[in-house]
């Protein structure tokens, strides 16, 4: 066994060879907590003030201020593009752009969307909203190639009747009736929708289907 003094130089001659690497362990341990905690807070704060900036943005937007929702968008995505804020601002801001008659404005922000939002929804929406905008100013191709995108079932009504309604724009009544009649063919859809289908059909001179 050894003695006390010879535990204690084996001590001595282990830190002599390995303390600098423990303390440097240490020091980094605590600096990545520390660092962590910073971050954290950093990135509640951010998500706090893009927060507010939306909140005064939904506000214009319910008051109709048209140039204040887009200039406040904008700047909503060029300081917090990471956050779903940024997202729903753009969608916001698409819609005063289309209330104004700006549709490159609302086109450029549901672009937007469609390429950064990170929630499937939130892209699916986009898509619809810019197809209707596409729709609107004459692009039928592009209107349609955004229905095909579409990730999700969730607007899939939707995206039929809006197909059908460029279909029939194109003087492709055969496949508006298609469209419309996969509409109909959905059992959740509500009464006002499928009542407004059927009005479509009835238009195209055949019965709709129910």
């Amino acid at each position: 066994m050894e003695t006390d003094e010879q535990q204690v130089e084996a001590l001595k001659k282990w830190w002599s060879e390995h303390g600098k690497t423990v303390v440097a362990g240490l020091v980094i341990g605590i600096g990545s907590v520390a660092g962590w905690n910073y971050w954290q807070s950093y990135q509640i704060s951010q998500a706090e003030l893009a927060s507010r900036m939306y909140t005064t943005l939904v506000d214009a937007a319910v008051s109709e201020q048209h140039p204040q929702v887009l200039e406040q968008a904008s700047r909503l995505v060029e300081q917090h593009a990471d956050s779903n804020y940024a997202a729903l601002a753009s969608l916001v801001a698409a819609r005063s752009a289309v209330a104004s008659g700006d549709d490159a404005a609302a086109r450029r922000n549901l672009e937007w969307v469609v390429a950064n939002a990170t929630m499937p929804p939130m892209r699916d929406l986009a898509r619809l909203r810019l197809a209707r905008v596409l729709q609107g100013s004459g692009d039928s191709a592009g209107a349609l190639a955004q229905l095909d995108a579409l990730e999700a079932a969730s607007y899939r009504a939707l995206a039929d009747e809006l197909r059908g309604d460029i279909r029939l724009s194109q003087g492709d009544a055969a496949a508006a009736r298609t469209a419309y009649e996969q509409v109909l063919a959905d059992p959740d859809l509500p009464d006002p929708s499928r009542r407004r289908v059927e009005l479509k059909l009835d238009d195209l001179g055949r019965p709709s289907v129910s």
